[in-house]
């Protein structure tokens, strides 16, 4: 008879943390059928402090950090995270063993009424909080941007409850949970370029020990390569949380293009533009640099950078 092995996986408690923790969990019980998984549902920073805003003071690792401690505790053996939570400083002893097929990476505008994204009504109100989708939205001319934080369901619903005229949500978080949204418009990736790690996501495991061997027969090589240039790129610029940043890589063999926007802390300028090569670190280091002298921003010195990975609201994929 086979030995049952019993891994114990650490998650937020939120609709899509939850979806994703399951879906990770379905797919390594059919890889391992010996495999028994016990969830455990962990509160983390962002979970609590519902109110903060995403500034400055914003805690390295907030949507991360009580699940990091917990596997390295060995509290749990494995956590499920959306990569884009994820801060770029790797945390001592943790490794991400996993990261599986990529969802889309692109954004979407939840509307209340059918509108057009190149005209949209004079003073139209949509609520986010992520500085990069802000700087995006705010090219647009005419819009008044509010406010607002939450899960996936939580920030759809705040249109009728805030008044307001849309959102903007990550694409993938609304498709994994199969919700269905009033009117939506994909908002065009090289306009808006998403999060780095958007769509994607990352299952932790401690270095040491077998569960990294056992969850690694779920990692897609051209994701990992693909993010590992996007993180590259955000780790270079050395930003907080509360720069504007996106990054989107595509992986067509060896090869790798990278598309980043850049804008200043103020977010009136923007630097944009594309670099390619074969070497993901080297990609995102390279872009960095070129987008940071044309802001003529200073980066991350003696790679101390810890970028927060919050883009909205640690509930967006």
């Amino acid at each position: 008879m086979t030995d049952r092995i019993v891994l114990r996986v650490g998650t937020r408690g939120s609709d899509l943390a939850l979806w994703q923790t399951g879906w990770i969990s379905e797919r390594l019980r059919a890889a391992h059928p010996s495999l028994e998984i016990e969830r455990i549902i962990i509160k983390t920073h962002g979970d609590t402090a519902r109110d903060q805003p995403f500034d400055e003071n914003w805690p390295v690792g907030g949507f991360v950090g009580a699940i990091e401690q917990a596997l390295s505790a060995e509290r749990i053996d494995l956590a499920v995270h959306s990569y884009k939570d994820l801060q770029t400083a790797v945390t001592p002893g943790l490794t991400i063993a996993a990261i599986p097929r990529r969802e889309v990476a692109h954004d979407i505008l939840v509307t209340r009424d059918p509108v057009d994204l190149d005209a949209l009504p004079a003073g139209f109100r949509i609520g986010t909080s992520s500085p990069r989708r802000i700087a995006q939205l705010e090219r647009l001319g005419n819009v008044i941007i509010v406010a607002i934080r939450g899960n996936v369901p939580t920030r759809i619903a705040k249109i009728n409850q805030a008044g307001l005229d849309g959102v903007v949500l990550a694409a993938a978080g609304v498709k994994r949970l199969g919700l269905v949204v009033p009117h939506a418009i994909e908002l065009p990736p090289d306009r808006f370029v998403p999060a780095p790690a958007q769509g994607a996501l990352a299952v932790q495991t401690r270095e040491e020990g077998s569960t990294a061997e056992l969850v690694r027969v779920l990692d897609h090589g051209p994701t990992r390569r693909a993010v590992e240039a996007e993180r590259s790129f955000l780790r270079a610029v050395g930003a907080g949380c509360h720069t504007p940043v996106g990054a989107l890589a595509t992986v067509d063999g060896t090869a790798i293009r990278l598309h980043a926007q850049l804008f200043s802390d103020d977010r009136r300028r923007c630097a944009e533009g594309i670099e390619t090569g074969d070497d993901c670190a080297a990609v995102g280091r390279r872009l960095a640099e070129r987008l940071m002298r044309e802001l003529g921003e200073r980066g991350a010195s003696d790679g101390a950078s810890a970028h927060n990975g919050v883009d909205e609201g640690g509930d967006a994929a």
